[in-house]
């Protein structure tokens, strides 16, 4: 028995292996280091916007600027958040892919990730998952949307945090998530 659990775990690894082939060298040219204070700051800030103030920001500006149906976007945001985050901890738990940081590939300045594994990405899992039904009842606002994904993504890598297939994971689980509850509640 003892056997078939380290195959089990070499298959694993092995998969990881073969995304690594790809993840390292992106995950080396983002991560920053001190030298490099300025984009430090800004990456942290980001990370640390990530851990719940973005969504007050993000429910403000959803409210001034489209008051109408702004209930239900935020309702289909906050049950697709509600939703990821009840089943995200056994995703991090079962795929146990340690963070660039724990594999050498970090900034050593960076603060300390909220949780112990790496994939997927659950800042911007849930930041998409926030922004999908805004951007399903008003299209016109996805550029807005791209460049605040896009900021938070390249955040977690440079932090060290994240691989890119971390931040892509995160991205397609929230999206999916999001659409499907977007569709039932706003359209």
């Amino acid at each position: 028995m003892l056997e078939g659990l380290r195959d089990s775990k070499d298959r694993r690894r092995s998969g990881w292996d073969r995304l690594a082939v790809f993840d390292w060298p992106i995950a080396r040219a983002m991560a920053l280091s001190g030298d490099r204070r300025a984009p430090l700051v800004a990456a942290t800030a980001l990370s640390r916007l990530g851990n719940g103030p973005i969504y007050f920001v993000i429910l403000l500006a959803l409210i001034f600027f489209r008051p109408r149906g702004a209930a239900a976007i935020a309702l289909s945001g906050a049950a697709s958040i509600l939703v990821l985050h009840s089943v995200y901890p056994a995703m991090k738990r079962k795929a146990a892919r340690p963070r660039p940081r724990e594999v050498g590939i970090a900034c050593p300045d960076a603060p300390p990730p909220l949780d112990r594994y790496s994939f997927p990405s659950g800042h911007v899992m849930t930041l998409t998952a926030a922004l999908a039904p805004i951007v399903i009842a008003a299209p016109r606002v996805w550029p807005y949307a791209l460049v605040i994904w896009a900021s938070m993504a390249w955040a977690r890598l440079a932090v060290g945090d994240h691989f890119a297939s971390d931040v892509a994971a995160g991205t397609l689980i929230g999206a999916g998530v999001s659409g499907l509850i977007a569709y039932w509640i706003v359209i």
